[in-house]
């Protein structure tokens, strides 16, 4: 476009265009990314000093990974998608009496760095992690002490 100004019409004109389009094109694309984010989803709020760890991760979810963090209090696991998520923002509760076990998997075959949480209902929900034997140790302790009560 600044070709064809800068040769049909004064140069002036085409500076001042190009300006104006390269500030106005990330405004427009902010919007249209912002405004497809469903604000009306109200998370649970996490109460820091009740998270035994937590940590970045990715939950799959209908396929795609999603970006947020995970949660793990006494009594359950809390997946929160970041607050920019717009493709599935979501919050996934998992109780830790409803866990059957807790197993490692690789990301797409390749990668070792998944956990998979399978629940007693035959759910079972998928998590890239960092450090994933911590996540492992840390819930199965409190699996662990949840049988013992």
């Amino acid at each position: 476009m600044f070709t064809y100004l800068a040769y049909t019409v004064k140069i002036d004109i085409a500076i001042i265009v190009s300006v104006f389009i390269l500030v106005l094109s990330p405004i427009l694309f902010y919007f249209k990314i912002f405004s497809k984010i469903d604000f009306s989803i109200k998370f649970q709020e996490i109460d820091k000093q009740l998270v035994i760890y937590h940590g970045m991760t990715n939950h799959f979810k209908d396929g795609i990974a999603v970006g947020g963090t995970l949660y793990l209090m006494s009594d359950r696991l809390i997946f929160q998608t970041n607050l920019i998520n717009y493709i599935k923002r979501h919050e996934q509760i998992i109780l830790l009496n409803q866990i059957e076990a807790v197993e490692f998997v690789k990301t797409m075959g390749l990668v070792s760095n998944g956990i998979l949480i399978k629940n007693k209902n035959s759910q079972e929900e998928q998590f890239v992690v960092n450090k994933r034997e911590v996540w492992k140790e840390h819930i199965e302790k409190y699996l662990l002490s949840d049988s013992r009560h």
